[in-house]
């Protein structure tokens, strides 16, 4: 994924004879927006992941360059509901074939934790990648610039009413379900003010915002996530609607799953719990 920002997100990296490494976060919201956000919000906590995880990677020298990565699955923890922003962290990891896993911690500057991560990944070694993906995005891609009637940006939390990715949930044969729609347009920098990515497809950070927006829809109050896990079996094509349905819901657990489904595909479930 090419870096969005000249700065580097994480710093003065170390490693340990474990194999463990170490690092600093920046905490300038002036060069990282998203950290206006609240310390547990899912954009920030979905985007930090994937910096502190991207740069400690590429830190271990684990990358290739005639390879391509995909995370397929992804558990979380958030801190205590007055946790600070993430100071400092510890990653780890370990592969297998084209399977690889990786540890994340990160602590606010009072040492409280702000989210655990566990990942998991696989890699490509395809020398057709982007023809492949450009083949995929094109026989979905709609005859027209799909448009949606996006629910309010008040009843999805958000500033602006670009900032909402969802319709208002609809009600069928006995399932909560809504038709969602990013695009380069409304959601991505420098049109969203706080979610980056490589343009190549809805990422995890839009996933945990889908949750979010779906969670606060459903409950019509404001949400604040404290764990969850994703499973990402396939990717989610930017410009193009997708369903997302409710399968299960608990209100003793405050918890809520969710699939969602392109072009009658299954392409992502998360499990979301909330305060």
């Amino acid at each position: 994924m090419p870096r969005p920002f000249p700065d580097a997100y994480t710093l003065n990296h170390k490693r340990d004879e474990d194999g463990v490494v170490t690092f600093e976060c920046a905490l300038d919201s002036d060069i990282w927006p998203w950290l206006a956000l609240a310390p547990t919000h899912p954009i920030l906590i979905q985007t930090v992941n994937f910096w502190a995880s991207f740069d400690s990677a590429v830190f271990l020298d684990e990358f290739r360059a005639d390879a391509w990565t995909a995370l397929t699955k992804l558990d979380w923890s958030c801190g205590p509901p007055d946790v600070g922003y993430p100071a400092r962290g510890r990653y780890f990891s370990a592969s297998q074939e084209d399977r690889a896993r990786y540890e994340l911690t990160l602590w606010d500057l009072t040492g409280m934790v702000v989210a655990d991560f566990v990942g998991e990944g696989v890699t490509f070694r395809t020398r057709n990648f982007e023809g492949w993906r450009d083949a995929a995005k094109t026989k979905l891609k709609p005859p027209a610039p799909a448009t949606l009637n996006y629910a309010p940006a008040a009843s999805v939390g958000v500033a602006h009413q670009s900032e909402s990715f969802l319709a208002p949930l609809r009600e069928e044969a006995g399932t909560v379900t809504t038709t969602g729609l990013i695009t380069k347009e409304n959601g991505l920098r420098p049109n969203h003010p706080y979610i980056g990515g490589s343009g190549d497809h809805v990422n995890s950070t839009h996933m945990g915002e889908i949750a979010r927006q779906f969670g606060e829809l459903l409950l019509e109050q404001p949400t604040q996530n404290r764990s969850g896990k994703m499973v990402l079996k396939h990717y989610v094509e930017l410009g193009v609607p997708f369903e997302v349905k409710l399968l299960a819901r608990s209100q003793e657990d405050h918890s809520f799953s969710l699939l969602v489904r392109q072009a009658d595909r299954d392409c992502a479930q998360i499990d979301w719990t909330f305060a």
